[in-house]
């Protein structure tokens, strides 16, 4: 049963720092009920929040001064999510390339667990949206 109700968009904005993914993720969790999805889409959505934003955090930011900012909206039965980061270039090879080799699968996670997951790099820095749709009826 879907729901006709007006959904509101928010955000979030968090330093880049690793100690706040939990921040991001419960965060996510709670606007996937709020939205009505059911145990297992919340699961998924915390799930994928928590890679997303991890991968924000280490491949888009160059410092914890930087700040990764998600915004989750409704369309229909479909809750959308972005995460996005500032980017960084990395001329002199610093602490941020090694971090690259490191991990690896977070984004194959949520393609996994979400309905459509799109990545978008832009002269500001990286986006990435991923979208679960409400569980049908039986």
């Amino acid at each position: 049963m879907s729901c006709a109700c007006a959904f509101e968009e928010r955000e979030l904005a968090i330093p880049a720092d690793l100690a706040r993914i939990r921040d991001a993720r419960e965060w996510a969790s709670r606007v996937a009920r709020e939205f009505g999805l059911g145990e297992d889409g919340c699961f998924c959505v915390k799930l994928a929040a928590s890679e997303a934003v991890t991968n924000a955090i280490i491949h888009g930011s160059g410092s914890r001064g930087d700040s990764v900012r998600l915004a989750a909206r409704g369309d229909g039965d479909t809750l959308i999510f972005e995460v996005s980061d500032r980017g960084w270039e990395n001329p002199g090879g610093s602490e941020p390339t090694r971090r690259l080799t490191e991990g690896g699968r977070g984004l194959d996670l949520v393609s996994m667990v979400m309905d459509e997951v799109q990545l978008v790099r832009r002269a500001g820095g990286g986006l990435l949206r991923f979208s679960k749709r409400r569980e049908s009826a039986a």
